[in-house]
């Protein structure tokens, strides 16, 4: 793995390293393809049906294999390449778009194909995911984990939201074929990438590094093992159920934001995705900035505050008389959620056992995304209604949620910080 040559020369050590570089550039590319779905997808559907429940529905899908496959996901990545886990993983997505673009072409497709399609892709990401936030401890020192998530994290928001979304949308104008055909080059482009990263190609698994003498247990046991690490931690368990609600507050709003922008704002069909622009581009600014807020402010104040902020924006985007001041408020949002997420992940990367993060990655997303069909699924409810008030209530839950885990986060920001600091005085 590449960590920096190891010289007298007190500055190299600080770079990153060409491996991790050509393992972002591989995220860069499935983030785009990520963006370019969750945008055609919508507009899709919009084009196939109007009902507010219907359309809620496929965000409410989007998230169901992390219910139903977290944990399973998670026992495969603790026993595998965790990198050749994600070149299989998107090989998959790839071919599930192509499949969904032939349908499309021969007059097949329908609401429920598009709910089939939605729920293959996100199956593969239970393993690309988590594979891929674990993988970065491998490739950079854990004293450069901060600057190393900001770099992911801002990967990820350029690729996602402020090229895939507003490209999607672009796209989509000369017809529902063209996005779709983008959203599989780029899974395929991701693959190519991360083929070109030389761990890849390596006979050891850099899947476990404690433990390594014990034998090998059954699949059962192992997923029991996941559930067991999460909900015997007092801290795992609190940051699992607070993230849960988080996930409900945010995509309550976020199930009927397509219909909110056309309906309820006036937004164009072709200019949603570049509406959409507004939660990167705060989400990009927090990559810039949250290293030195973490440094300026502590952690702990960092998600907590953030958190608490992502509360407030979500009212605020209920409240919004114009699309420019939803504009501005979903702006908000995206910078508190990319920079709480960047504060908190350290957590996870350090603390957690190697051998067993996979599986609590998995058990946690089980209940901390796989409940996130119940927010999607209110919001389309309460939607009908009318389309602002998931965010008002939305924003609710989550405040209502910070405040109730605040104990958890403090704690938990404090054993990162332990932990990178140990890190630090051993390097």
């Amino acid at each position: 793995m590449t960590t920096g040559p190891t010289t007298s020369n007190t500055a190299r050590p600080e770079r990153l390293g060409a491996d991790f570089h050509r393992f972002w550039g591989a995220g860069v590319f499935t983030n785009l393809a990520d963006g370019m779905l969750v945008v055609a997808l919508p507009l899709i559907a919009v084009s196939l049906t109007q009902d507010p429940l219907l359309i809620s529905g496929l965000t409410a899908v989007r998230f169901l294999p992390w219910l139903l496959l977290a944990p399973l996901s998670g026992v495969l990545i603790d026993r595998v390449h965790r990198m050749r886990a994600m070149v299989v993983s998107n090989t998959l997505a790839t071919l599930v778009m192509v499949a969904l673009l032939l349908s499309l072409v021969t007059g097949n497709l329908s609401i429920q194909v598009l709910y089939a399609a939605i729920f293959a892709v996100i199956a593969c990401e239970t393993v690309t995911d988590p594979a891929g936030r674990i993988a970065v401890v491998r490739l950079v020192p854990k004293r450069l984990l901060d600057r190393a998530n900001s770099r992911v994290e801002g990967g990820r928001l350029v690729a996602q939201d402020c090229l895939g979304r507003p490209v999607s949308g672009f796209l989509f104008a000369a017809g529902a074929a063209a996005p779709l055909l983008g959203i599989a080059g780029s899974y395929a482009l991701c693959v190519v990438l991360l083929c070109a990263v030389p761990m890849v190609w390596r006979r050891s698994v850099p899947a476990v590094e404690e433990d390594v003498s014990a034998e090998p247990e059954g699949f059962l046991r192992s997923t029991g093992e996941g559930f067991r690490q999460v909900f015997g931690d007092r801290i795992l368990r609190g940051n699992m159920f607070c993230n849960a609600g988080m996930m409900i507050g945010v995509n309550m709003g976020g199930a009927v934001l397509v219909l909110y922008a056309r309906e309820g704002l006036g937004v164009p069909a072709v200019l949603f995705g570049v509406f959409t622009l507004s939660s990167a581009i705060g989400g990009v600014l927090a990559t810039v900035v949250t290293d030195r807020l973490i440094l300026r402010w502590g952690r702990r104040m960092v998600v907590l505050g953030g958190y608490l902020a992502v509360a407030a924006c979500s009212v605020g985007v209920a409240l919004a008389p114009d699309p420019y001041m939803a504009f501005v408020a979903l702006s908000g949002l995206g910078f508190c959620v990319v920079a709480s997420n960047i504060a908190a992940s350290p957590y996870h990367q350090t603390v957690v056992p190697d051998h067993v993060r996979g599986r609590v990655a998995g058990v946690s997303r089980m209940i901390g995304w796989g409940v996130t069909p119940i927010g999607a699924l209110l919001g389309g409810l309460i939607g009908r209604v009318d389309l602002a008030l998931p965010f008002l209530v939305g924003g609710l839950i989550m405040a209502v949620t910070a405040l109730l885990a605040r104990k958890v986060i403090v704690e938990t920001a404090r054993r990162a910080d332990l932990a990178l600091s140990e890190e630090a005085r051993e390097g």
